[in-house]
């Protein structure tokens, strides 16, 4: 289980383990271990009160105080600046400096039949959790009074349904200031890699995909399979999309890339 505001990962049933793979256990608790030290520093980069300049460990000890804090109002942005959801290899992304902004579901187009059965139950899965996820933080953002629920600092939680202003206000539906304040609402931009003929048939195929779609609560692309061209949904139909450029920005790692910001930053080509 993974803590996502202390970054604090519980590992069960350890004592099932055969003695053979024991050493394999060590190794892969040691990655989960760096890799929560590296996501602490890059979530700390958002949060004013931790400093641009801090060490690895020193983000994990300010995520777990954070955490801990039972006066601390944004203890981690969870989804906050949500934009893109990538179904797709992830070798077509792997390099690439998304600043946590994407949802990344796996989807080998090569391992599918040619009725796309297995991208639909990928879709139907993924797509409305994703484009739910995404539109809750748009709509808190835009009106935060009247489809978020405020600032959470007066709030009481009432029947265990809900929260409430103090003690006499109606339920209040959505999500607090504190947790969208940072958020750039935009609708989500959904990538999948396939072909505009199988997607079509996907959309006709799956009403609650194509509501999304048609009614553009997402915006879809399709990447093709065979190569880097895209093609965006619009009307009922696909075009291609030229890019108005051609080259991007590298650097030597995402630290390298993002240290030193907090506001967003455009996607980088990491070296390693």
């Amino acid at each position: 289980m993974h803590n996502t505001s202390s970054e604090e990962i519980v590992w069960y049933d350890l004592n099932l383990i055969p003695e053979t793979r024991r050493k394999e256990l060590e190794s892969l608790q040691h990655l989960f271990k760096e890799a929560a030290r590296r996501n602490a520093h890059e979530r700390c980069r958002r949060f004013e009160s931790a400093p641009l300049s801090c060490s690895f460990e020193e983000a994990r000890r300010h995520v777990e105080s954070r955490a801990e804090d039972l006066a601390q109002v944004r203890p981690e942005w969870g989804h906050a600046t949500n934009a893109v959801c990538i179904i797709g290899r992830r070798q077509r992304t792997r390099g690439l400096f998304l600043d946590r902004r994407a949802f990344l579901v796996s989807y080998d187009p090569t391992q599918d039949g040619p009725d796309g059965a297995v991208l639909g139950r990928i879709l139907q899965a993924a797509l409305p959790v994703c484009a739910g996820i995404n539109l809750e933080y748009y709509f808190s953002r835009v009106d935060n009074v009247g489809y978020g629920c405020g600032t959470k600092l007066p709030h009481n939680i009432t029947a265990l349904v809900g929260v409430m202003d103090g003690a006499a206000s109606d339920l209040r539906t959505g999500l607090p200031w504190q947790m969208v304040e940072i958020h750039e609402p935009m609708r989500l931009i959904c990538v999948v890699e396939t072909t505009p003929t199988q997607m079509q048939q996907l959309l006709s195929r799956l009403p609650v995909i194509g509501r999304l779609v048609h009614n553009e609560w997402v915006y879809l692309v399709v990447l093709d399979p065979d190569s880097a061209g895209l093609h965006f949904y619009h009307q009922g139909q696909f075009h291609p999309y030229q890019p108005t450029e051609r080259h991007l920005p590298h650097a030597s790692s995402s630290v390298a890339w993002y240290r030193g910001w907090r506001e967003h930053l455009e996607f980088a080509r990491i070296e390693t």
